[in-house]
């Protein structure tokens, strides 16, 4: 593993284009973010190209020693909006065809990116089990995301490979309704036992809090994880129970205040102590990557407070990680 160099953030959430604001505000988002301190490098979806502007665009405002980290799970529930059948785990043969399909151009993407630059810019890709909406059927879509993971993961990869989980389609009210850990588990040991290769799993705190709707499942994720062999990053997202982000929404909610804070979210249940104690099992040392995903929730927003919600992000990371 790296020993940790900083931190990935998904900044796309709080970014202007987000809100389908003008060029000019993009601009002058990555500007600032990238004078933000103590970042490693982007979480950035891949729908057909990295960036709303274009691949062009984004690597003129990237710099150039920071890593991607790319996720397919943006294109996957735009998709899963007209195709409820699109996922890696549907038993929809058709749209789980599709939906190799994409994962095959996030791989051509990975490639085209890390020829562009001359390194292996792409440190990972963040994969979803996606089952067919609103199905009950939880072994058929296990054994379908098993199919998948094992053709995914038999192509050379030049970049780690990592499921996040979502919260899962067995617990009441489910937001995303994906696979319960331990299938997704199962899947990657049998996939590795066709292939010889391995994917890992990435740990999102809001997605794990929402599916126990409570605080704690994050962290017993976090150790069902590590005891498979295979934690390889945490992301934290916030949520709340209420207030403009939501009742166990899945918005990205930034974290509760904190001393030094400036644009805190006052019902996040994402604290400073929280992450502490998940880097007190997982040192971000002993991690692919960790990093912060967090949405600016007014669409009408400026450009600094947009910045002033990841600089915090950032803040409460480094806390975090000298409170453990």
């Amino acid at each position: 593993m790296q020993k940790h160099a900083g931190f990935i953030v998904g900044a796309y959430p709080c970014a202007p284009s987000f809100h389908q604001r003008n060029e000019n505000e993009e601009s002058e988002f990555w500007r600032k973010l990238a004078d933000i301190p103590g970042i490693r490098g982007i979480e950035q979806p891949c729908l057909e190209t990295l960036h709303p502007y274009g691949d062009e665009w984004l690597f003129r405002h990237l710099p150039d020693e920071w890593d991607i980290v790319v996720t397919g799970v943006m294109e996957t529930m735009r998709r899963r909006g007209t195709l409820p059948g699109f996922g890696l785990a549907s038993e929809d043969v058709e749209q789980r065809r599709a939906c190799i399909g994409y994962y095959r151009h996030i791989f051509e993407k990975v490639d085209q990116t890390n020829t562009r630059v001359g390194r292996n810019k792409v440190l990972a890709v963040e994969l979803q089990s996606a089952p067919l909406t609103g199905t009950q059927n939880v072994s058929l879509a296990a054994r379908c995301f098993t199919e998948s993971l094992k053709e995914i993961l038999s192509w050379d990869w030049p970049c780690g490979l990592v499921i996040e989980h979502c919260d899962a389609l067995d617990k009441p009210a489910s937001r995303k309704g994906f696979l319960p850990l331990t299938h997704e588990l199962t899947a990657i040991a049998e996939a590795k036992a066709y292939t010889g290769k391995t994917a890992g799993v990435c740990i999102n705190w809001a997605r794990s809090a929402i599916e126990g709707r409570n605080t704690s499942l994050p962290l017993e994720h976090l150790r069902i994880s590590q005891q498979a062999g295979v934690l390889q990053a945490l992301m934290f997202s916030g949520t709340t129970r209420e207030g403009v982000y939501g009742d166990w929404q899945d918005l990205h909610a930034p974290f509760a205040p904190f001393a030094g804070s400036e644009a805190e979210c006052q019902e996040s249940l994402m604290t400073v102590d929280i992450a502490a104690e998940m880097f007190r099992h997982a040192p971000p040392e002993s991690l692919n990557f960790s990093g912060i995903k967090l949405l600016e929730i007014n669409a009408s927003a400026g450009v600094d407070h947009r910045i002033a919600i990841l600089q915090d992000g950032i803040k409460a990371m480094n806390l975090a990680i000298n409170k453990k």
